[in-house]
């Protein structure tokens, strides 16, 4: 009898399943990667958005003055602050606001009255203030936190003038 060369049936079948085994973890390996990077760039895409927000919302606070009206004080909730600001090009009446329902965090002027979005995908926020009119004490904070993030953005912010209490309603 001749032997003939090749593999036997239990040699392939080995080396199909060593290849299986090596291909299952390269799969996770690559896939535990991609989902670092894909959340990394999420983090630092949430990251920014938050800045811009913020320092759009310093901006605006810095500047109250007064409520709505003028000899009024800003009303501030749990979820908006309404004021009037001392920068003369911005003018008017204005609403820094979370929108629960659209998940944002939005600015809206009394002209032209349209909500300018500074923030998209805010799953929660509080607005509030400290301090009193007569220390000249009072500072606005804001936090929020974004979609995709589990630690809060928040910015504390001291008005340049001297303005009455804000009212709570």
């Amino acid at each position: 009898m001749r032997r003939q060369a090749g593999f036997t049936l239990i040699e392939l079948i080995a080396v199909m399943v060593i290849l299986g085994l090596i291909s299952v973890f390269a799969g996770i390996f690559i896939t535990t990667g991609v989902k670092g990077s894909i959340a990394a760039r999420q983090a630092q895409e949430n990251a920014q958005r938050a800045q811009i927000a913020l320092q759009r919302i310093s901006l605006e606070l810095r500047d109250v003055q007064r409520g709505h009206t003028a000899g009024s004080a800003p009303v501030v909730t749990a979820t908006s602050i309404k004021y009037g600001t001392s920068e003369p090009s911005l003018g008017g009446a204005r609403t820094l606001a979370y929108d629960a329902v659209n998940k944002r965090l939005t600015l809206t002027p009394t002209n032209p009255g349209t909500a300018q979005i500074l923030a998209d995908g805010v799953e929660t926020c509080t607005m509030g203030f400290t301090g009193a009119a007569a220390t000249s004490d009072i500072v606005f904070t804001v936090t929020f936190t974004l979609t995709g993030t589990s630690a809060p953005f928040s910015i504390t912010v001291k008005p340049r003038n001297i303005i009455l209490n804000p009212v709570t309603s």
